[in-house]
């Protein structure tokens, strides 16, 4: 049923208030958004509000035929903010959890508006390269004890972001923030689940599709995913702070047509 359709997109896809535009089109593309989400136009208009960005949501639907759904908003919010294109939400970072995600606030910029190689990974941004522009405005924001961590990296043309931000979320330099991080240096929880238990978020059995924060609590993969969106990046049990993986796909390749299979993982950064 379509309208069962859209109320799914809806309820997966729409953008939170405290989440920026171009984390929230990462967390999208992470969700699948180019991979198992297809609508034609008139589908598309129906979606209305998304990303609660007027000049964004009414560009959704002027496409024809049947697209992706990250096709149409990659597009829509290029549209929308043309030449001048889209900053990152935060001008700089002071923990972890921001650098990764300020790095990936730089690197969808790029994506999107950039004239870079990076152009040509809309439909792969994780596979993008750390620009010299991009590592110059990461480092140049980066506070006194990340600078130096950061100095000892030596820029090459073939870096790619990902390397950068597993580097950045194994610093050692700084304690970590107020509310702690769901990574090293956090006291481990009681476990909620085992492996073979129940996900904490919909109670169905974990199975092999499972992943485990370093809170202790278990997900199915796709409720965790879920789950991370809606709060931004927070436990949606216990809400210590937790973002995901680089070491596991979200999705399979643009050319592949097997689906891919996730594997179990732990403890989670970008």
């Amino acid at each position: 049923d379509s309208q069962d359709k859209l109320q799914e997109i809806r309820r997966h896809f729409t953008r939170t208030p405290d989440l920026s535009i171009l984390l929230w089109l990462y967390f999208c593309w992470c969700s699948g958004a180019d991979v198992d989400v297809f609508l034609d136009r008139q589908e598309a208009k129906r979606l209305r509000r998304l990303s609660y960005v007027a000049a964004i949501d009414s560009r959704i639907g002027r496409r024809a035929g049947t697209l992706t759904l990250w096709t149409r908003l990659a597009w829509s919010v290029r549209e929308a903010y043309g030449a001048r294109g889209l900053p990152p939400h935060r001008r700089g970072w002071s923990t972890k959890l921001q650098g990764v995600e300020y790095l990936t606030e730089l690197t969808m910029a790029d994506v999107l508006f950039g004239k870079s190689r990076n152009r040509s990974f809309l439909h792969d941004p994780d596979a993008a390269f750390c620009t010299w522009r991009i590592w110059q405005e990461f480092t140049a924001s980066a506070p006194p004890h990340y600078a130096e961590e950061l100095a000892s990296i030596t820029w090459r043309r073939d870096l790619k972001v990902q390397k950068v931000q597993t580097y950045v979320w194994n610093f050692t330099a700084s304690p970590p923030p107020q509310h702690g991080l769901s990574y090293v240096g956090m006291q481990r929880e009681e476990c909620a689940a085992s492996r073979g238990g129940p996900c904490s978020s919909c109670r169905e059995e974990l199975g092999r599709n499972w992943c485990e924060l370093e809170c202790g609590h278990e997900f199915h993969r796709e409720c965790l995913r879920t789950g991370l969106q809606q709060r931004s990046s927070t436990c949606p049990i216990c809400r210590d702070y937790a973002v995901l993986p680089a070491d596991v796909p979200g999705r399979p390749a643009r050319n592949n047509s097997r689906r891919h299979k996730a594997k179990p993982w732990k403890r989670s950064f970008f």
